[in-house]
């Protein structure tokens, strides 16, 4: 009998809780562990799924659970230190977007990773997700020529502003559509201009348009805003455009629930009652634990030229929407 991997999981807020629900429902995984500053937290997730060890240490989940692999589920500003100490001690990682904050502390993970018997995978949802992987699939069969330019729009609530006060929209939600550009055409980005309007002040605007060009002549247009109402559903947009048509998808939620409040459900990333774009991620992490070698669906290389290109996205928006070389 196959042995069951060891997995922890550092942060137990609402996201790290959909870690955990993904890995319980998995019979080929022991969750030995789970981590959080707020303990009493730690302590309530791990109850409620049966685990039996909880901290608010990432040194003790390690030295005493000894877990094959951990999700990183913090916020943004606490992702390097516990993928930095869970690499040190052979441990594989799966680490929340955006892996860092910054393109500095990307390059430390990556010389850890180097250095470490374990891999560190982005948490990129969206490559596992079943819409973007079809209409990718079929751009990169050819089905429209040769990709000239991509197009994403992406809006989400109001409340993401006091939700991720220390993020930028260009790092937290952005770089879900660069990584989508990248992932398309298989470039890299070589310069960049944005724009930002809206917000208490420009260092954190509501809105980002940017417009990107990359090295294989495609340009992306990236639009994201913080703009919708709490109630309102999000609205996700990708258009593709080739020599020979053009490729679209709108992924919107199509369930709905009315109660006492409207609830509009996940049904494709995160849903509660079947398996989403979140269980295939885990599946394919786990998958690279048990089969040293195996190709990546995203590396962490990637991830750092995403985060590259959020902070051009950040310092051209800065600057009023001058252009940002990235080629040197």
């Amino acid at each position: 009998m196959t042995r069951r991997l060891r997995i922890g999981v550092i942060g137990a807020g609402n996201f790290g809780t959909k870690h955990v629900a993904a890995y319980a429902r998995r019979s080929d995984v022991e969750l030995v562990g789970v981590v959080d500053r707020d303990v009493a937290r730690a302590e309530s997730v791990a109850l409620q799924w049966g685990i039996g060890r909880w901290f608010d240490d990432v040194g003790d989940l390690l030295d005493q659970c000894t877990p094959d692999g951990v999700s990183i589920v913090t916020s943004g500003s606490n992702h390097l230190q516990p993928a930095l100490a869970s690499l040190a001690r052979g441990c594989s990682v799966l680490l929340e977007k955006p892996v860092t904050l910054s393109s500095r502390d990307a390059n430390e993970l990556a010389e850890a990773e180097r250095q470490s018997s374990a891999f560190l995978m982005p948490a990129h949802i969206l490559r596992f997700a079943g819409p973007y992987r079809e209409v990718v699939a079929r751009v990169h069969a050819g089905e429209i020529g040769r990709v000239l330019g991509v197009a994403t729009l992406r809006d989400r609530p109001r409340s993401h502003d006091a939700l991720f006060p220390d993020v930028h929209p260009a790092l937290m939600t952005t770089v879900h559509d660069i990584d989508v550009a990248l992932w398309v055409t298989g470039s890299r980005a070589v310069r960049v201009r944005a724009y930002g309007r809206g917000g208490a002040n420009s260092e954190r605007p509501l809105l980002v348009w940017a417009q990107v060009e990359a090295a294989d002549g495609s340009v992306w247009a990236l639009h994201v805003s913080w703009l919708l109402p709490d109630d309102a559903p999000s609205d996700d947009r990708l258009e593709i455009y080739g020599t020979s048509g053009v490729a679209k998808l709108a992924l919107r939620p199509t369930v709905a629930v009315f109660s006492d409040q409207t609830a509009w459900v996940d049904h494709e990333l995160t849903p509660d009652a079947h398996p989403g774009a979140l269980d295939a991620e885990i599946a394919s992490f786990c998958h690279r634990i048990r089969t040293p070698g195996a190709p990546p669906i995203v590396t962490l290389d990637a991830a750092r030229h995403g985060i590259e290109v959020a902070e051009a996205i950040i310092t051209s928006a800065g600057r009023g929407g001058a252009t940002v070389d990235l080629a040197g």
